[in-house]
């Protein structure tokens, strides 16, 4: 006995702990794991919130893709938080293993490593990872990450127990057990605390940067060319049922704002390229076509006719910086659209000019954009539609778009895409040039000869 007690002891007696000193240090990593969870949940909000610099789209996140991060964070702050009550139980010199017994050093050694190690590189890779997020990778690209992170929590788990259950032999397993569902109860009651007001962040958000369900579309072709100049609005009603438009620097704007806005938009551009500055619209799918024609007025009297109609993109990837849309220019038919103004905030109008383009046409295809599609009193499906349209156009024909004041963007943009479509391949099956830049002179001309054979002139009118 006196040769262990002098060299080597390996006795355990955990009655010599003191009932006080396990209170206090089961308090100690209960609040220490509350002050790392609430670091991480304010480390998170605060770069939702610097992202919304960087992108056109807030970080909103859903239920589950919040309730997936809190308990990330709250298991992770629980399994840190045992380690420290661990280490305050066996740090000081206490009864229960002797000096001489190197098992004491191994628990100590394991959770400083567990805890101190692991922070510094988990913070390091989740600074990474928060940064990145404000300008080169969404949110949504995290939870492909959910497997990895529950491995890790389970792996903290099992490293914060590996010399700990030498000491606990009678009853290991059962001990073991009952220890984990205890960590599970608090990880799960943890996760359910939101420390910050998170509803209030995401109003903020969403007051002048909207989330749009951009329609669907089957064509897109380049939108601007890489020189010219483009100035984004987000369109939508707002709380009072009115028309509101959002601009890329976070203001919201009214119908006859749009004038001032694109003014002030000119006077930063060289002079050269005001002639080449094109709007673009991003507006939800369900939206009343009226509204989009609405604004599409506006700019065609304040002398701003290029326009770009934003379509969804499904590649993820790239969605955030490869827009996608339909360009055409404004006609004069959406004059007719405003009769919807508030006569007090209506711009003057210019006289209705003579469309003289129209008039060679021999034949005219109606085309009644809604719900159902109805082309010369036929029904027609999206999905018949290129091949429809493949049959009516040529230099002898005109399309005629036939709205209603219940027309839905969506429906708009599906009739608009397929004749673009339908028109773009019909111009690449007779086209013998591609290179436009080694052969730039032969290649504007065959273009000018398909643009004559296969006319995209649309006449629209509001019924």
């Amino acid at each position: 006995m006196k040769l262990n007690r002098r060299f080597y002891d390996s006795s355990i007696n955990f009655k010599n702990i003191s009932v006080g000193r396990v209170v206090l240090a089961v308090t100690m990593g209960l609040f220490s794991a509350f002050i790392i969870y609430s670091f991480f949940y304010v480390l998170r909000e605060s770069f939702r919130v610097m992202s919304f610099g960087f992108e056109q789209l807030p970080n909103i996140l859903n239920e589950s893709e919040r309730n997936f991060y809190n308990l990330f964070f709250a298991g992770l702050s629980i399994v840190l938080g045992n380690s420290i009550t661990v280490l305050y139980i066996f740090s000081r010199p206490n009864r229960i293993l002797s000096r001489l017994n190197p098992k004491g050093r191994r628990i100590l050694n394991d959770q400083i490593f567990l805890n101190f190690n692991f922070s510094y590189w988990f913070t390091k890779i989740g600074l990474v990872f928060g940064v990145f997020s404000m300008c080169c990778m969404d949110f949504n690209f995290i939870p492909y990450f959910k497997p990895f992170a529950y491995l890790l929590l389970i792996v903290l788990y099992l490293e914060s127990w590996k010399n700990l259950s030498s000491v606990f032999k009678k009853n290991r397993f059962r001990l073991q057990f009952t220890h984990l569902i205890v960590l599970l109860v608090l990880t799960l009651a943890l996760s359910r605390v939101n420390v910050i007001n998170y509803t209030s962040i995401d109003k903020m958000l969403l007051k002048n940067n909207p989330i749009i369900d951009l329609p669907q579309s089957n064509f897109y072709n380049d939108t601007v060319g890489w020189r010219d100049p483009i100035i984004r609005f987000k369109v939508q009603l707002d709380e009072l049922n009115r028309l509101a438009i959002f601009t890329e620097h976070k203001n919201k704007i009214m119908l006859n704002d749009l004038e001032r806005t694109l003014k002030m938009e000119k006077l930063s551009l060289r002079e050269e390229q005001v002639p080449y500055l094109t709007v673009a619209i991003s507006a939800n799918k369900n939206l009343d076509l009226k509204y989009i024609k609405m604004i599409e007025s506006e700019l065609y009297v304040i002398g701003q006719h290029r326009i770009v109609y934003d379509v969804y993109n499904n590649d993820i990837e790239f969605s955030r910086f490869d827009k996608k849309g339909i360009k055409k220019r404004i006609p004069p038919f959406v004059l007719q659209y405003r009769k919807f103004f508030d006569k007090s905030l209506l711009t003057p109008s210019p006289p209705p000019p003579f469309i003289e383009d129209y008039i060679k046409f021999k034949d005219t295809i109606k085309i009644r954009v809604g719900k159902e599609i109805i082309i010369n009193g036929f029904k027609a499906s999206s999905s018949t539609l290129k091949s429809v349209f493949k049959g009516y156009i040529n230099n002898n024909t005109v399309l005629e778009y036939i709205y209603s004041e219940n027309t839905k963007y969506q429906d708009y943009i599906t009739v608009l895409s397929s004749h673009f479509q339908s028109v773009n391949e019909l111009r690449e099956g007779k086209q013998n040039i591609f290179n436009k830049y080694e052969f730039r002179k032969a290649y504007n001309e065959e273009q000018g000869k398909l643009r004559d054979t296969f006319p995209l002139y649309i006449i629209e009118t509001l019924d």
